[in-house]
């Protein structure tokens, strides 16, 4: 079996894995433009990318195209669906469950929904860092702090107050979704984390952070 790189390009950056004899490992996430030094030496590739801008790039690589991902949906327009979204839909039916809310953390919180498998639709709304980052950048007297998990009743000072805040903004509304869903369902749905800053919510599921990589080597029947 031959050594596969997988590539998932971002809106910010790119997580890279090598898959070689049946292990995936995290090769880490790089700057955009450190592209084509990261695939040199590489005869195989696998990329989910939502930056066509950087495609030519990749002359070498099998970009995946929504219409490859084998997922039924609800609605008009799946050709218009990010194909990080699809393929990570995809690993949750394969790896998971054909019911399923999966929580994409990266530069935009992504949630999207599974039922009896079928992708039903989601929400897009701003990324846990970005948020955190736009606060910064915006208001004169806000430090720049690093992303980590506070737990607070209430902010006594600046960091509780922000991460703190930020923390239960996300908790709640994730899982005021998943609240809804469960019950308008009547049934439960396995959750499923997963992106680069998945880890702020991995206690509300599954934490997969390799899910896209494991879903596009599922689709060409490696794993």
């Amino acid at each position: 079996m031959p050594t596969i790189l997988s590539l998932d390009i971002g809106n910010t950056s790119v997580d890279a894995c090598v898959f070689d004899g049946g292990k995936l490992e995290y090769l880490g996430k790089f700057p955009h433009e450190e592209l084509e030094s990261l695939i040199k030496g590489y005869d195989h590739i696998l990329v989910s990318s939502v930056k066509p801008s950087l495609n030519y790039k990749l002359s070498k690589a099998h970009i995946f195209k929504p219409e490859e991902v084998p997922v039924k949906v609800s609605f008009d327009g799946k050709e218009k669906v990010g194909i990080d979204r699809l393929l990570n839909i995809y690993g949750a039916l394969e790896f998971y469950s054909d019911w399923a809310v999966v929580v994409s953390c990266g530069t935009a919180l992504v949630l999207d929904v599974l039922v009896d498998g079928v992708f039903e639709g989601g929400f897009i709304t701003l990324g846990i860092g970005a948020r955190l980052r736009a606060l910064y950048e915006r208001a004169e007297l806000i430090p720049k702090l690093d992303l980590e998990k506070v737990e607070v009743f209430l902010g006594k000072d600046t960091k509780g107050a922000i991460l703190g805040g930020l923390r239960k903004e996300v908790l709640y509304y994730v899982n005021g979704v998943i609240s809804e869903l469960e019950e308008f369902y009547e049934r439960h749905f396995k959750v499923v984390i997963t992106g680069g800053d998945g880890w702020f919510l991995e206690e509300l599921g599954e934490y997969d952070p390799l899910l896209i990589h494991r879903a596009m080597l599922r689709l060409k029947r490696l794993l």
